[in-house]
C-alpha cells in the first residue's frame, strides 16, 4: 500500500512538472491564466553576449522595438493556451525650425525677420488577434491570428517674416529643405520658378489587414523567453491626394499683369494590395511574463 501511494505520489509529481516546469526555487518557467506580457527585440542582447567572444567593441544592450513599425506589443493569457495579443503605436510628433532673413524697408533697417518651417505627423497602428499555444515543456509552439489597422498624416508649413507686396516682389526668404518622414526625396521650400512654398501636405495615408502566424519560444529562465515568429498576410494601403500651395510675384493664369498669386497644386496619391509572407524582419524577441 505505502508503495503504491509512493508511486502515484511520484507520477504526479512527474505529470506536474511536464504540465509546467519549474526551476529549482520552485518558480513557473511557463506563462499562466492571468499573466502579461512584453516583447522586446533580441538582437542587442545577442549581439553583446556573441561580442565577448570576438575582438569587437561592446556597447550595452538596448530595448528595441519587436517590429518595424515602433509599436508597442504585449499580450494577456486567458488560459495557459490561450492569448489575446495587441499592438499598439501613438505617434503625435511637431517641430518648429526657425531662420532669420533681413528685413524689407524702405528706409535702411538693420533688424531681421523671422522665417518658420513647421512639421506635423500623426501616426496611428493597431493590432489584435489571438494566439494559441502548444507544448508543455520549456519550448512552446504558437500559432494564430491577428487583424491591423493604421491611419496617418503628414503636414508641412511656412511662415515668411517678409511679404510680398509691390514694394517687394521677390523678398529675402530663408532656405529650408523639407524633412519628410519616410521618404528620401528632397525638396527645397523655394521652387526652380521662384515661387515660395507655403504648404505642402500628403494625402492621409490608410491601411487594413490580416495576418496569420506561427512561432515558437524557448523559455531560457521562468517567465522569460527567446523566440521567432512567421506570418502570411494580407493588407491593403490608400494614400489620399496631396497638395501642395505656392505663393509669388507673377502672371496668373488668363492674366495680363504681373501680381501677388497663390497657386495650389494637386499630388497624387496610390493605392497597394499586398499579399506576401514575413518573417518580423528576420529578427527574434525577447518575451517577459508577468
Amino acid at each position: 500500500m505505502k508503495y503504491s501511494l509512493f508511486t502515484f505520489g511520484a507520477l504526479l509529481c512527474t505529470f506536474s512538472l511536464v504540465a509546467q516546469p519549474v526551476s529549482k526555487k520552485g518558480e513557473l518557467y511557463l506563462p499562466e491564466a492571468g499573466d502579461w506580457s512584453v516583447g522586446i527585440d533580441a538582437a542587442p542582447f545577442l549581439e553583446y553576449v556573441g561580442n565577448f567572444f570576438s575582438d569587437s567593441e561592446n556597447d550595452s544592450p538596448s530595448a528595441q522595438f519587436a517590429n518595424n513599425a515602433f509599436a508597442i506589443s504585449g499580450k494577456y493569457f486567458v488560459k495557459e493556451d490561450k492569448a489575446y495579443r495587441g499592438r499598439v503605436r501613438l505617434n503625435i510628433f511637431s517641430d518648429k525650425n526657425r531662420a532669420f532673413s533681413p528685413e524689407f524697408s524702405t528706409d535702411p533697417t538693420n533688424t531681421t525677420v523671422e522665417d518658420a518651417y513647421t512639421r506635423n505627423f500623426n501616426n496611428v497602428n493597431l493590432a489584435f488577434g489571438i494566439e494559441k499555444r502548444k507544448g508543455n515543456t520549456r519550448v512552446q509552439g504558437f500559432y494564430g491570428a491577428e487583424a491591423t489597422l493604421g491611419l496617418g498624416t503628414e503636414k508641412h508649413t511656412f511662415d515668411y517674416g517678409n511679404g510680398i507686396v509691390p514694394e517687394n516682389t521677390n523678398p529675402d526668404r530663408a532656405e529650408f529643405t523639407l524633412d519628410f518622414q519616410d521618404d528620401p526625396q528632397e525638396v527645397s521650400n523655394i521652387t526652380e520658378n521662384g515661387a515660395f512654398i507655403t504648404e505642402f501636405s500628403k494625402g492621409t495615408t490608410f491601411s487594413i489587414g490580416a495576418r496569420a502566424f506561427i512561432g515558437a519560444e524557448v523559455f531560457l529562465f521562468p517567465k522569460m523567453s527567446l523566440g521567432f515568429e512567421l506570418g502570411l498576410g494580407a493588407a491593403f494601403f490608400y494614400e489620399g491626394n496631396g497638395t501642395v500651395v505656392t505663393e509669388q510675384w507673377s502672371i496668373p493664369v488668363g492674366g495680363n499683369s504681373e501680381q501677388y498669386v497663390t497657386t495650389v497644386t494637386d499630388r497624387g496619391g496610390s493605392s497597394t494590395f499586398d499579399l506576401d509572407s514575413d518573417n518580423t524582419n528576420g529578427a527574434l524577441f525577447l518575451n517577459f511574463y508577468f
